[in-house]
């Protein structure tokens, strides 16, 4: 399967390099994408380093950045994609356990983070909370709502391309889910993460603003 590796980055030039030199391990370069999401100091990559480098000049988040990766991606002749945040936190290690099932024919592969003693108490606590309003709301339930680490096939980008510009991304590919699970073949691998920032990650006021926002997608799509 022709698949091409997505990397949205905002602010991350230096964990990238290192992300990059470890991926290289697992996946060809040249099928990997970095989207720099119009960061302060603009990605540069080495000459070493054949990845494809897409550039915002603006900043337009993270959604935006993986949108632009996959068009990227599927005109050029992919069948699936996978996506990787570049901060680190997800090991390049566990690529080839996404293209093993990808090349089993599943649509949909989800990283599900093995939360231990590490793990911040309250990122925990608001991923369980996220899980069970997800699945209250969009009868579907997967433990690691938030995840960034996941593969799909170009038909489940087709039936799950997403509107959210920023952190509700992963949030609303998950609701989506809801409403073409019978549609798609899919499943959840646990997967290690790696903490390098103990308080980076959605705040409490864009967790809210997703929760609001997924009352409006319930309500907008039970109209089409």
């Amino acid at each position: 399967m022709n698949i091409y590796l997505i990397i949205p980055s905002y602010n991350e030039d230096q964990r990238l390099h290192w992300l990059l030199k470890k991926t290289a391990h697992y996946f060809p370069l040249s099928k990997t994408i970095v989207v720099d999401d119009g960061s302060i100091n603009p990605v540069r990559l080495r000459q070493n380093t054949p990845a494809i480098l897409i550039r915002h000049q603006i900043n337009l988040g993270k959604g935006a950045a993986m949108k632009t990766g996959a068009q990227f991606a599927f005109k050029n002749g992919a069948q699936a994609i996978i996506f990787m945040d570049a901060d680190g936190q997800h090991d390049p290690k566990e690529l080839p356990l996404f293209k093993k099932y990808l090349n089993k024919n599943y649509d949909l592969i989800l990283g599900s983070r093995r939360l231990g003693l590490d793990a911040p108490f309250l990122r925990m606590l608001g991923n369980k909370f996220t899980a069970l309003y997800v699945s209250l709301l969009f009868n579907i339930y997967v433990s690691d709502i938030l995840s960034g680490y996941r593969a799909l096939t170009h038909k489940a980008y087709q039936l799950l391309k997403w509107d959210s510009d920023r952190y509700g991304v992963e949030t609303e590919i998950i609701a989506r889910l809801g409403k073409y699970k019978k549609q798609l073949k899919w499943l959840e691998i646990p997967i290690e993460t790696i903490y390098m920032d103990k308080y980076k990650g959605v705040t409490i006021i864009q967790a809210i603003k997703i929760l609001v926002n997924s009352l409006w997608w319930k309500l907008s799509w039970a109209f089409k």
